[in-house]
């Protein structure tokens, strides 16, 4: 088993959303979502700290380009290693930087740098080595989303993959993995209210999403969910390395699953 590379998806989803989708009418789901991103732009325009938002794009970039490096499948063990070595170091940089950023300028709103580097900003939290740092921020994050401060998308994500690692049920849907050559969403609460929830997040239907994985990753999306169990600390050349990190079980009633604590 193995994890999903979520960064391809955050690409395709919040930095490029329905790039593929030009064809009219468009669905309606599709003219909410875009409609809600244009009046953030027009509300915030595209930020106050020109060279801070460069910073996150930068940062954002290197990021991206550790990811992919190490996303590629490796000749050998003592390469899977270096490459992992590499992606931590990376991810531990920047979690450096983006931490001397949120000391200096809090966190990094549409309006301080514009929705991309706000969301670039996003990103770099998902792969954050500081785990508790990005538990203890995470509710503040919450309310500038609900504030309509930052992109809610974005914010989705980083909730979900905190969840995930913390062994409990995704919020939005936003997290997958390999499983038996196909892909499994991680379990979620409430599954029947999860449209209603990520709609309010500027998220696709879930329908969507998994077609878009599908279609990404070359396998079909499974009927089972994966159950998440607590991720334990890595080292450095083991960062990257998600083996075995839940267990596959049929989809339940959603009270038969615990409630995820807010």
């Amino acid at each position: 088993m193995s994890r999903l590379a979520i960064l391809p998806l955050f690409l395709a989803v919040f930095f490029a959303p329905f790039a593929g989708q030009c064809q009219t009418p468009k669905p309606a789901w599709q003219t909410a979502i875009e409609q809600r991103r244009s009046q953030l732009v027009a509300t915030y325009g595209s930020g106050s700290d020109a060279e801070l938002r460069d910073q996150l794009l930068q940062m954002r970039d290197e990021d991206q380009a550790a990811q992919s490096l190490h996303s590629h499948p490796a000749a050998s063990e003592d390469q899977a290693a270096s490459s992992g070595e590499t992606l931590f170091a990376s991810s531990a940089r920047h979690t450096d930087e983006l931490k001397k950023i949120y000391e200096a300028n809090g966190w990094p709103t549409i309006a301080l740098v514009g929705i991309d580097a706000s969301n670039a900003a996003m990103l770099i939290l998902t792969h954050a080595t500081d785990l508790g740092w990005r538990q203890q921020i995470l509710p503040q994050l919450q309310e500038l989303a609900d504030g309509g401060r930052i992109d809610p998308s974005s914010y989705a994500l980083a909730l979900d993959k905190e969840l995930v690692a913390e062994g409990k049920l995704q919020r939005y849907g936003s997290q997958f993995m390999a499983l038996g050559g196909k892909i499994a969403m991680y379990a979620v609460e409430d599954p029947a209210h999860l449209d209603d929830r990520r709609a309010q997040a500027m998220l696709p239907p879930i329908a969507v999403t998994k077609q878009q994985m599908s279609t990404m990753y070359g396998m079909a999306v499974s009927e089972d969910v994966v159950m998440a169990t607590p991720a334990k600390a890595a080292a450095p050349a083991k960062a990257a390395t998600p083996a075995k990190t839940a267990t596959a079980a049929k989809s339940a009633p959603a009270k038969a699953r615990p409630k995820t604590k807010k």
